[in-house]
């Protein structure tokens, strides 16, 4: 959750334990905040221009190993540099024409003949994110917040708009069918091996009920903000929350193809890393932008790392996406006492950028339980009742806000992402003297009255911002942690570095061609539904069956989903449970901050 359950807010690692259960626990992909930054040190002498310095002193180091890479392709519309991939022993694990270019697999020998070569623009190590959490211990004896919805001013919007007919695309750790979830989930889709879908962690579960959630199983009094909204679930992360910046921008091609087909106009990320790349070159910074441009308005968690300066999460720290912080409502329904949460990250960015954008409520926020999940199992404190849990952080912020935004296009199809952020932040209720507060609490009613104002259409934000370029590093991408993950299908999981995608594919700067600057690089034709078969997700694609309606049921959803037996300690390998994959570091207080 958003700060609560922390992807930042991003791990492929599942919680089943078949065979594709132990690859999924194992993919613990790390978009997670903090990753194990490996990156060796590199002799002061002239490296290719193409290449990452991390990426190829491990390929030097490392010439047998096989490296996780993301290539961007001097011409994207060949396969040239594919085909190259292939005769160095290497292999394609997925198409981003997002970026212009492919995650691949390569043999450490292979970096510097791909750098050499005028088939490549660039190459990068692959990188992970986490979810954006809370240390929830000392917030599980929160008294619930029963006032957030005031302090938003929500009533007042609702009136108007309950975001019927709006997709809202959630990037997190998937859905459970709960019952004030399983009628407004339009689509869900897996970019785990787990491939099913279900949320394992509990964070994505959490998110979509604060957007979409009905209330149904506490008779409307935990609803979300648009219970009117079509909910699309994109699940990059498994049981322990985990994933790599590779896996998100999968996920982000894939809201971008499809946002016709589900009408997608909001897009929550409740997690990132810790990297400080500019954000004019970064991967992941590139990717939200191309899905804002693509008329998709993205929400952002800021982080959970505050209250320092300079602590704001990427991909929060785009200048273009609404970064959103969370504030105390000190339990009052007014929003003149709210103070900004001291977890809240702060700006300036490494650009100087002010971030957050705004704030809204995040602590004690209660949303839909996902039984016996990770987060369920290690706050047991926190559940209220069978079906809701309370949780804190940055990560239930944004989800408010996207909820608003969905609200907001409801009310005025016609709004831009750029609208959408000039309305809120000048809607926003001021607080004075509260250093991280962006603009203000995020006032909904305000914002969804002045989506048809002639002030609102001609007072867009972002005026005057130079876009990212996407040439950076994918490894500086991930910052310091790095996910595990079985790219070379020895058994064995490796950590996720350098130019190398979770899928275990090369990253290049190629990939990210300047022709796909010149708009959303991600039209139907080079993202084709083709481009999602078995053979670029090699054992972690998803079949027609996973996806058909009656995999999403009517059946309950009981706390005897996840039963005991799927938990067992018999049930997790001794591989599973390595002191590197479940180590005290990945989950430590600041993980759950």
């Amino acid at each position: 959750m958003g700060g609560v359950l922390r992807t930042a807010r991003t791990g492929v690692a599942s919680e089943r334990r078949n065979s594709a259960a132990n690859r999924s626990a194992l993919i613990l992909v790390a978009l997670v905040l903090g990753t194990l930054l490996i990156q060796p040190a590199v002799e002061a002498r002239t490296l290719p221009e193409k290449a990452d310095p991390a990426l190829y002193a491990m390929a030097e180091s490392h010439p047998d190993a096989r490296l996780p890479v993301i290539i961007r392709e001097a011409a994207p519309t060949t396969s040239s540099a594919e085909r190259l991939v292939r005769f160095l022993g290497g292999s394609v694990t997925h198409e981003l024409p997002i970026v212009g270019g492919f995650s691949a697999v390569v043999p450490g020998s292979a970096v510097p003949r791909l750098t050499a070569s005028s088939d490549v623009a660039r190459v990068w190590g692959d990188g992970r994110v986490r979810m954006a959490t809370v240390d929830m211990d000392q917030y599980d004896t929160y008294p619930i917040n029963t006032v957030w919805r005031s302090a938003i001013n929500l009533l007042q919007a609702l009136t108007r708009s309950i975001g019927s007919g709006v997709g809202v695309a959630v990037i997190d750790t998937g859905v459970v069918p709960v019952p004030d979830l399983k009628n407004h989930v339009s689509y869900r889709v897996d970019f785990t091996p787990e491939r099913d879908g279900l949320d394992r962690y509990g964070h994505g579960t959490h998110m979509a009920g604060i957007v979409v959630g009905d209330g149904t199983s506490s008779r409307g009094k935990y609803v979300g903000v648009a219970p009117g909204a079509r909910l699309i679930s994109i699940k990059v992360a498994g049981y322990n929350g985990a994933t790599d910046v590779s896996v998100v921008i999968a996920g982000l091609q894939w809201v971008i193809t499809h946002k016709s087909l589900f009408n997608i106009r909001v897009l929550n990320l409740s997690f990132g890393t810790d990297s400080t790349q500019p954000y004019a070159i970064d991967p992941l910074d590139f990717a939200v932008e191309q899905t804002w441009r693509a008329g998709i308005t993205v929400v952002v968690s800021a982080g959970n790392r505050g209250p320092d300066p300079r602590t704001v999460d990427k991909p929060a720290d785009d200048p273009y996406v609404i970064s959103v912080g969370a504030v105390d409502t000190k339990q009052t329904n007014s929003p003149y006492d709210d103070t900004v949460a001291p977890f809240s990250s702060q700006g300036p960015t490494q650009d100087g950028f002010k971030k957050p954008d705004l704030v809204a409520p995040g602590i004690s926020i209660v949303s839909a339980r996902d039984p016996n999940s990770t987060i369920d199992q290690l706050h047991p404190l926190a559940r209220v009742g069978d079906f809701y849990f309370k949780a804190t952080g940055t990560s239930q912020a944004a989800a408010m806000v996207s909820g608003i935004v969905a609200l907001m296009n409801a009310t005025n199809p016609l709004l831009t992402p750029d609208q959408v952020k000039g309305i809120l932040m000048r809607t926003a209720t001021r607080l004075p003297n509260q250093p991280g507060s962006g603009a203000g609490e995020v006032n909904a009613g305000a914002a969804v009255n002045a989506v048809n104002d002639l002030l609102g259409m001609l007072s867009p934000a972002n005026g005057g911002l130079v876009r990212s370029t996407g040439t950076g590093s994918l490894e500086a991408s991930r910052g310091s942690l790095h996910v595990y993950a079985d790219t070379n299908d020895d058994g064995a999981p490796d950590p996720v570095r350098g130019e190398v995608t979770a899928f275990g594919t090369p990253w290049t700067s190629q990939s990210w061609s300047t022709n796909s600057s010149s708009g959303y690089a991600c039209g139907a034709t080079s993202w084709s539904d083709a481009s999602w078969g078995a053979k670029s997700w090699s054992g972690m694609q998803w079949d027609a069956k996973s996806w058909s309606a009656n995999s999403w049921s009517n059946a309950a959803w009981s706390s005897d989903a996840w039963s005991a037996k799927s938990w067992s300690g018999s049930s997790w390998s001794s591989n599973d449970w390595s002191a590197k994959s479940w180590s005290a570091k990945s989950w430590s207080a600041q993980l759950w901050s």
